[in-house]
């Protein structure tokens, strides 16, 4: 039998998305979808672009924003 290797796919969302999901686990947060565009534009948070649409890891966005990012 031939043993199978799980692939651990990051969770990516949309600017729009990732805003939605930090809202709902905090609705009182001050970072807003254009903060949040600010900062990817800028370089502080890595995304890929897929066609007209910017991504963004969730985990990586999180550990950004409780200051746990090794940068």
């Amino acid at each position: 039998m031939t043993e199978t290797k799980k692939i651990s796919v990051p969770s990516m969302r949309s600017i729009h998305q990732a805003i939605t999901e930090i809202r709902y686990s905090d609705p009182h947060t001050s970072l807003t979808e254009r903060g949040l565009r600010r900062l990817v534009d800028s370089g502080e948070i890595d995304s890929i672009r897929i066609g007209k649409k910017k991504l963004v890891n969730m985990q990586t966005l999180n550990a950004y924003l409780s200051g746990t990012t090794d940068t």
